[in-house]
């Protein structure tokens, strides 16, 4: 499954790895394009793709009143019984997400953010 949505400040790709969508975030995280990303999450969870992979590579900024909406997104997805990891996060973006009281846990790497998903799940089977 391919999901591509086109934003005026950049682009979210999403890609299937053993079953974990990896959603590629690009630009600037705004309040003006939030719901773009929304829309991602919702499709996913339509779909029953419950782990996710926010890969925060080419993410440059995130509007600091995003966070509180972000972290209920992560908290949903628990509570359906997956999660959203995030990971290439830049000391700025990370930063941001610290300071506004985003707990969660940042991976140098999509392949390691992939690793903790599959070590989550001791049958190797990911939902």
């Amino acid at each position: 499954m391919r999901i591509s949505t086109q934003k005026e400040t950049g682009l979210y790709q999403v890609k299937q790895i053993h079953n974990v969508s990896v959603v590629d975030v690009a630009g600037e995280l705004s309040r003006n394009n939030i719901r773009h990303l929304e829309e991602v999450f919702q499709s996913l969870t339509q779909c029953g793709q419950l782990n996710v992979i926010l890969n925060f590579e080419k993410l440059s900024h995130i509007d600091y009143q995003l966070v509180r909406r972000l972290a209920d997104h992560i908290v949903t997805f628990q509570c359906e019984g997956g999660d959203i990891k995030m990971a290439n996060v830049n000391s700025y973006v990370q930063s941001i997400l610290q300071v506004m009281g985003l707990e969660e846990e940042f991976f140098p790497s999509i392949e390691d953010a992939l690793l903790n998903f599959l070590e989550s799940y001791p049958s190797g089977e990911l939902q």
